[in-house]
């Protein structure tokens, strides 16, 4: 789904509780090979709140080596930690044409947990502003095995002063078995008007193997890729940690099953935990709720995501990125709360401008402002987390009486939450962009509204909830990693 098709669904809607999770947007869902690939448009990840559209990017500071040209604008959305992504990517230059298109592959980054694909794609006309999102969808495939439905994908790209599109895709092959060098292919089918010569899921299946006829109908490139310059750096520990699971079956009827803690996986490009279950992917979904600890007690930050799931009785697996830990940690537990202690305590509020702020979010932890900044229609925060909190923090912004600044919530916005790897941090963006009346209908928008002096006006304190719970570590979910 394209970002003007979320604003569409999403602006007006006020979320209750349920919703500060996760909101697993599907596209084009395909019911066969097990539900495996989720969907053919790739995994979009949003998180409504207060009319904002969440979508989770990342963002640290760059650094010396091999040049990714994504990276050589403002408009880019920075991924992982910079320094490995420099140090560790492989220059490409392999391109392609057809059906007035040209795919150029740039920069191929892989380590054990994540594969970026940095590309360039030309329009014989060119791209305009007035285009929008009709960038293509590409598939991958890593020895034939496709490398677009696992969870925690993303996909980003601007246009560029040329009118070429510069994207970047980010794929998590943790679950996926690569070897040191591996065939990557990258294809597309759409804008050539040929969905119809390929029955059902045909491009879209594991193991395939497309013929010259197949290929000369895509804009298709391959290379030979590999891994081995990372293969000193990252340390795969195999758990096999099996747990009780609660879900829901396809009436609707509470049931326990079995789930698995499979490996952990530790690498330049991130942390993560492999879940596998065969309960509709409830493995994952209840322990990334869940508190995390190291050997010293330390909270880790588990960072928000989709999560796939397949029909019961079919494997699910899915990917847990976290981080304040590195290949040294000897020991992960899984903390759950007890159930009925969880209970809205206070509103915690804070005026801005001297920092930082610190607000108690539960009694196992704190989250810490350390800057805002205000421009003309945008508001940053800038955060870490001290201790155990949700992985997303939902922050208020009020006036000076305390009060939601009424004004803002006649504006829809788009809130990004950006994380910094290298210094566990976050910074959440709020860009405004349209304006509604008390109907909820759209109205005529004027940016003087949003202006940086306006904005300073309507947002002079931050609040952050505060909730009752107590941990449960007599259900806690051990894992030795040496």
């Amino acid at each position: 789904m394209r970002e003007n098709d979320l604003r569409r669904v999403f602006v007006k809607i006020e979320p209750d509780v349920a919703l500060k999770g996760r909101i697993i947007n599907r596209i084009d869902h395909l019911e066969d090979n097990n539900m495996k690939h989720a969907s053919k448009k790739g995994i979009r990840r949003t998180v409504v709140i207060a009319a904002c559209i969440t979508a989770v990017s990342i963002t640290t500071v760059f650094a010396a080596g091999n040049i990714i040209s994504y990276f050589q604008s403002e408009k880019s959305v920075e991924l992982t930690d910079m320094n490995a992504l420099s140090r560790y990517n492989e220059e490409v230059g392999i391109t392609a044409s057809n059906h007035g298109y040209t795919l150029t592959i740039d920069n191929l980054a892989t380590d054990d947990n994540f594969m970026h694909v940095f590309y360039t794609l030309k329009q014989d006309n060119g791209f305009t502003e007035q285009d929008g999102e009709k960038h293509l969808w590409f598939i991958c495939r890593i020895n034939g095995q496709v490398a677009n439905f696992g969870n925690h994908n993303e996909e980003y790209g601007y246009l560029s002063e040329d009118g070429s599109y510069k994207g970047v895709l980010k794929l998590n092959i943790a679950s996926m078995k690569i070897p040191e060098t591996f065939k990557f292919e990258m294809y597309s089918v759409e804008g050539s008007q040929l969905n119809g010569e390929f029955e059902g899921d045909y491009l879209y299946r594991d193991g395939v193997q497309l013929t010259e006829s197949d290929i000369s109908k895509l804009l298709y490139v391959s290379t030979t890729a590999n891994k081995s310059s990372v293969k000193t750096k990252s340390i795969v520990r195999n758990i096999h940690r099996k747990f009780s699971v609660p879900y829901y079956d396809k009436d609707n009827n509470l049931k326990t099953g079995e789930a698995e803690i499979s490996k952990v996986v530790f690498s330049p490009f991130g942390n993560q935990i492999i879940v596998k279950d065969k309960c509709k992917g409830a493995g994952a979904t209840s322990v990334s709720g869940w508190a995390l600890f190291d050997e010293n007690g330390k909270s880790l930050d588990i960072l928000n995501t989709d999560f796939t799931g397949s029909p019961e009785g079919a494997e699910s697996t899915n990917a847990i990125e976290f981080l304040k830990a590195d290949i040294n940690t000897k020991y992960l537990k899984f903390v759950p709360m007890k159930q009925d202690t969880y209970e809205f305590l206070r509103m915690n509020t804070q005026a801005i401008g001297t920092y930082p702020l610190t607000f108690k979010v539960n009694r196992y932890g704190n989250v810490v402002v350390t800057d805002v900044r205000i421009t003309d229609g945008k508001i940053e925060i800038d955060y870490f987390k001290d201790g155990f909190s949700s992985p997303d923090p939902d922050f208020k912004l009020l006036d000076k009486e305390g009060n939601k600044a009424e004004s803002l919530e006649k504006h829809g916005c788009l809130q990004t939450t950006r994380v910094h790897h290298n210094t566990n941090s976050y910074t959440i963006i709020y860009e405004y962009y349209t304006e509604y009346d008390e109907s909820g209908n759209k109205v005529p928008f004027e940016k003087s509204s949003v202006s940086k002096e306006n904005l300073e006006k309507q947002f002079t304190q931050i609040g952050i909830g505060e909730y009752e719970f107590m941990l449960d570590y007599d259900n806690a979910i051990d894992m030795n990693l040496k």
